[in-house]
């Protein structure tokens, strides 16, 4: 009789880019990883400058009077971003079945990341990488957890 046990997820993620992996192991006890989700935020490839239009006299002058103005929008749409991806990785770890996962962010907003997630879901997170490991190859993504 064969015992399966529930397997891991990876998840990593950057500013514009939630990708869900699961970790399977072969008759030979040899781990892969699956993708299951990526969000890639269609959102975040837009500068910051096509977002707020002048078209209506808004932000008329930004580069002399109002200086403050873009980098408060960008720290806006950085929150805002943070939270989105929390969300994005409770519901993952809600929808498919786990006993521990791994998380990767960049070092400017894992921890961000991380505090917004519930007790349960910290808990069982076994590996948390302070790297963004979003272009990795999925075939290669595996090995940065385990070294």
């Amino acid at each position: 009789m064969e015992v399966s046990m529930s397997p891991k997820l990876i998840i990593v993620a950057d500013s514009q880019h939630f990708k869900l992996f699961e970790v399977k192991k072969d008759p030979l006890e040899r781990e892969s990883t699956q993708l299951l989700e990526i969000v890639d935020s269609l959102d975040m490839h837009e500068r910051l400058s096509e977002k707020v239009s002048d078209q209506h006299g808004n932000f008329k002058g930004v580069g002399v009077s109002g200086a403050g103005e873009d980098h408060n929008l960008e720290t806006e749409w950085e929150n805002r971003r943070i939270k989105e991806i929390a969300k994005q990785i409770s519901e993952a770890l809600q929808k498919h079945t786990h006993d521990l996962w791994y998380f990767a962010a960049p070092k400017a907003i894992n921890n961000q990341i991380v505090e917004l997630l519930d007790e349960k879901n910290k808990k069982n997170m076994k590996i948390n990488l302070h790297s963004d490991l979003t272009n990795i190859p999925n075939d290669k993504l595996l090995e940065h957890f385990t070294k």
